[in-house]
């Protein structure tokens, strides 16, 4: 008995683990995000000499939609390093399935 709660809490301090990774990535991607589309708006929006807020703007919205992929991809890699291969292999299918349906995509 001693042996299955021992390997409970084991598995316990793993789900724990991948959950407070995964979280300080979201809160990272979206730091990163919140910051590029702040700073591009306010270059547009007070006119300053640099050129360059339309690409900041638009770097934030791509940092934004790519945070739930490295969410995706870094839950795969914690996964398969605590050796949980049915969820790595779940995290790697929708990864392609997303990479797929950009590819294949209409582009217009």
């Amino acid at each position: 008995m001693d042996s299955l709660q021992t390997r409970n809490q084991a598995v316990s301090q793993d789900v724990e683990r991948v959950e407070t990774a995964v979280a300080r990535l979201l809160r990272l991607g979206t730091a990163v995000a919140a910051t590029l589309i702040a700073s591009g708006l306010a270059v547009i929006l007070f006119h300053l000499p640099v050129g360059f807020g339309p690409q900041l703007v638009t770097a934030g919205i791509i940092a934004l939609v790519c945070t739930p992929l490295l969410r995706v991809a870094a839950a795969m890699v914690i996964y398969l390093r605590l050796g949980d291969v049915v969820y790595g292999l779940i995290s790697l299918a929708v990864l392609l399935f997303v990479f797929a349906g950009m590819l294949l995509g209409d582009s217009q």
